[in-house]
């Protein structure tokens, strides 16, 4: 979750404490959950369009990659996932608290617990802000402490940036150079949960490939686990334990990575395989 992340719902006071300065068991549910959505007003005869349904879903423990083809569902969960979109049916929670939450603490604990790298990062950074400011900004909108600029300078050097580019705009920045602030601005307050969505789409081979290490580096070194969104089944590969497929909005396969692999049971995931050069797996 970046700054500009919204999670609206009231807290229990049965609730469990959150606390992100300590260890905290990861937990990311999706109960039976579904997107509908009608072409026209169901009053006037509109049918009924299912973006997912029937979603059960349970990340602790492990790094998983959600994939899919396009229009499969996979950025209506990201939706779900950061509050942006509310579930038809079903209900999501993240580290013991179910979405929407409207109880500010906890909303800043849970946006520090769980951040999100976006598809398009030239379009995502403030073209008005220096990298500077643009790592600034959720550190202080989260309240984080600590020496905010050892904290910038640190993140940096850990995604293979120099400090001279914390002068500079985004628009200064090349693709790679601004993927990479978008990776640096979610890893800044040490979430325990990365969440990329579609991180090789536009990268060239090569490039790919320095992603994949990237990521899987800053995993080990930071501990932390990865929700990878995408179509690129060696990208999951390479980074995940786990592989969950969704098609036409419907779980479709769930298992280990290298069972998913090497025997897949539904059509959707042989012709994904089919379709792709795999990456040697990295895990």
């Amino acid at each position: 979750m970046s700054s500009t992340y919204s999670l609206n719902s009231e807290v229990s006071p049965s609730m469990p404490v959150i606390d992100s300065e300590t260890q905290t068991p990861i937990e990311i549910k999706f109960e039976n959950v579904g997107v509908h959505y009608y072409s026209i007003p169901r009053w006037l005869g509109g049918q009924v369009f299912k973006a997912l349904q029937n979603v059960d879903l349970n990340v602790e423990d492990k790094s998983l990659a959600i994939v899919g083809r396009s229009g499969a569902g996979k950025s209506t969960l990201i939706e779900l996932l950061f509050g942006l979109k509310s579930p038809t049916v079903g209900g999501i929670s993240l580290f013991g608290h179910s979405l929407p939450i409207r109880n500010s603490k906890v909303q800043a604990t849970v946006c520090r617990l769980i951040q999100l790298v976006p598809q398009e990062p030239h379009t995502s950074l403030n073209p008005y802000y220096t990298v500077r400011q643009i790592l600034a900004e959720p550190l202080s909108n989260l309240d984080v402490s600590g020496n905010h600029e050892s904290i910038i300078e640190e993140t940096l050097s850990d995604v293979g940036l120099p400090a001279s580019l914390l002068s500079l705009k985004p628009n200064h920045l090349s693709t790679g150079q601004a993927q990479r602030v978008a990776i640096a601005r979610a890893l800044v307050v040490r979430p325990a949960v990365l969440v990329a969505d579609e991180p090789t789409s536009s990268l060239d081979p090569v490039n790919r490939q320095r992603l994949l290490d990237l990521l899987n580096s800053l995993k080990k070194k930071r501990d932390m686990r990865l929700i990878l969104v995408t179509h690129d089944l060696g990208a999951a590969q390479a980074l995940c334990e786990e592989i969950l497929v969704l098609d036409h909005g419907q779980m479709v396969e769930h298992g280990p990575t290298p069972q998913v692999m090497s025997e897949p049971d539904h059509p959707a995931t042989q012709m994904l395989i089919e379709s792709q050069p795999l990456s040697k797996s990295t895990c």
